[in-house]
């Protein structure tokens, strides 16, 4: 997508959007700002893919539906209905983010979307969704669990990205919702997610890698496989990488609050996120395994600054919380 006017006035729009749901002070203007950012994220779905319309088609169907459901547990809440109204907000939440139960249709329109707003849906999109959750303050276990078993075991016989960062996206779902507990360890997690997904986007997004064969059968570099390597293996959870940072300090807050069903569980899924993770970063580099991996004067800005940010971040914040 080429940087003109419209594209700027359209993410501006949906900048907007999310800031003034997230200052507003009443539920009319938070719909609002919800409503400004989805129809401003529409038009930059547009692409020229063949199945972009339809996409957007479905996205605009799915949030229109997900913001009346909204609307009726505001209303409930407002009349004083002897209802819980609280789940009905949370779960038009979880219908407007794609969390299990209702990821199906993040998958079917995944593909017709170009990588920076696949990120953009992934993270900037989920942000007000995420606050109305923390302020409702409900026992959402159940919804976790089903998040990180849907988003880890589903994630195995992917073979497009798109697909296996939608999957990804769906499980880190479920450590940013059990994380909502304490709300500097979800700030923390939301950034080195956003941080890392940018990085892993930016690099598939200069190869034009659609697909796990392309890794394969293109005659990518190895600066490029290199820097692939890292981000999947700190998307999965390597440590010292920076995504095993994120996994940590969630799980260190599981054990704190005594849930061993969802300490398990993360424990497990994140094995399973780390054997789709591994499974491709083994097939990119043994087909260039007789080649040194480490020639750092070789490689290029781009995968020395990925490296240097996925080794450091760790170091750096183990070390900011024994200073404080």
């Amino acid at each position: 997508m080429f940087l003109n006017s419209t594209v700027i006035l359209f993410y501006s729009n949906m900048l907007f959007g999310v800031i003034l749901s997230l200052s507003s002070n009443n539920w009319v203007m938070l719909w609002v700002g919800l409503e400004i950012s989805m129809m401003s994220f529409i038009p930059l779905m547009t692409s020229n893919l063949m199945i972009s319309s339809e996409s957007a088609m479905k996205y605009f169907i799915i949030q229109s539906m997900s913001s009346s459901i909204f609307i009726l547990g505001v209303v409930f809440m407002l009349m004083g209905v002897n209802i819980n109204y609280e789940m009905i907000i949370v779960l038009s939440m979880c219908m407007k983010m794609g969390v299990a139960p209702f990821h199906s249709w993040v998958l079917s329109m995944i593909e017709g979307m170009n990588y920076m707003m696949m990120f953009n849906m992934f993270t900037v999109m989920k942000i007000v969704p995420m606050m109305v959750m923390i302020n409702m303050n409900l026992n959402l276990n159940l919804i976790i669990m089903l998040t990180l078993i849907i988003g880890s075991v589903f994630g195995l016989n992917q073979n497009s990205i798109r697909s296996l960062l939608a999957y990804s996206s769906i499980f880190n779902m479920g450590f940013m919702i059990y994380s909502m507990k304490n709300f500097s360890l979800w700030i923390m997690y939301f950034l080195l997610y956003s941080i890392n997904l940018f990085m892993l986007i930016k690099i598939l997004n200069l190869n034009n890698i659609n697909y796990l064969n392309q890794l394969i059968i293109n005659k990518v570099e190895l600066k490029s496989k290199l820097s692939v390597w890292i981000l999947m293996l700190s998307s999965g959870g390597m440590p010292p990488m920076m995504g095993f940072m994120g996994k940590l300090i969630v799980i260190e807050l599981s054990l704190n609050f005594n849930d061993w069903v969802i300490t398990v569980i993360m424990v497990i899924t994140s094995l399973l996120t780390m054997f789709y993770y591994n499974r491709l970063c083994f097939t990119i580099m043994s087909i260039s395994s007789l080649i040194t991996k480490w020639k750092i004067n070789n490689s290029s800005w781009l995968s020395i600054n990925i490296m240097i940010i996925n080794l450091s971040t760790m170091p750096f914040i183990i070390l900011l919380k024994y200073l404080n």
